[in-house]
């Protein structure tokens, strides 16, 4: 019978774990609450843009317009500015002849948003639900009310609000964006970080300190002669 060979055990690899535990143990105690936070960072920006509602916005455009020769004016433009308030109040919209999708009641401004230029009488109309259809819905219910509102009050104001564009379904979602609510997650970690590293250091740095030197103490000599002594 002949006798069995006694497996050799490689002796490189736990020297090589040693080798590196120590360094890793190092790096951990100093950045590890900074690669925390970047970590943390990273993961609820990717849970948020993963996991939250999903949203989608469709844009109308209006245009006010001086009443006499039809262009656009400094009073169409001062006017652009005021219709721009009105357009996502309940009183304003009350006008439209497109009916608003089902929501609940005060919450308009959640969906219509309004946004105007300080140069052209333009107004941009953003609608903003769940589902394509309904974003559109809201936006182009705001231009049609915004429309109606302004032909009422042609003869008082002088301008009137022409339609330019309606809003059509959009394809994809306006939010989440993966990308930037990683960027935004990641970024906040990173401020965090930062912010932890800064007072861990300061505090480090108050420990290393030298301690203060003591009073100096007058001393009595055998001659009478006074000594300081620190």
């Amino acid at each position: 019978m002949m006798p069995q060979r006694e497996a050799k055990i490689p002796t490189g690899a736990p020297s090589a774990a040693r080798r590196l535990r120590r360094p890793l143990a190092a790096f951990l105690r100093r950045f590890g609450l900074s690669v925390a936070f970047v970590l943390a960072g990273l993961l609820g920006g990717l849970g948020y843009a993963l996991f939250a509602p999903t949203t989608y916005t469709a844009t109308a455009f209006v245009l006010v317009v001086e009443n006499g020769n039809g262009e656009s004016g400094p009073a169409a433009v001062s006017f652009a500015q005021a219709y721009g308030r009105l357009a996502p109040l309940p009183e304003t919209l009350a006008n439209s002849s497109i009916p608003l999708p089902p929501h609940e009641a005060g919450d308009t401004r959640d969906h219509i948003q309004a946004s105007t230029s300080p140069d052209t009488p333009l107004i941009r109309l953003a609608g903003s639900a769940r589902t394509p259809r309904a974003a559109a819905a809201f936006a182009n219910a705001a231009a049609d009310a915004l429309v109606r509102y302004g032909t009422l009050h042609r003869a008082d104001t002088g301008v009137r609000v022409a339609l330019m564009t309606l809003a059509q379904p959009p394809a994809e979602p306006s939010s989440p964006n993966l990308p930037l609510g990683v960027a935004a997650g990641t970024g906040s970690g990173v401020l965090l970080a930062g912010l932890s590293a800064a007072v861990m250091s300061g505090r480090r740095g108050g420990g290393r300190r030298a301690p203060a030197r003591r009073a100096a103490v007058p001393a009595q000599t055998g001659a009478g002669r006074v000594e300081v002594r620190s």
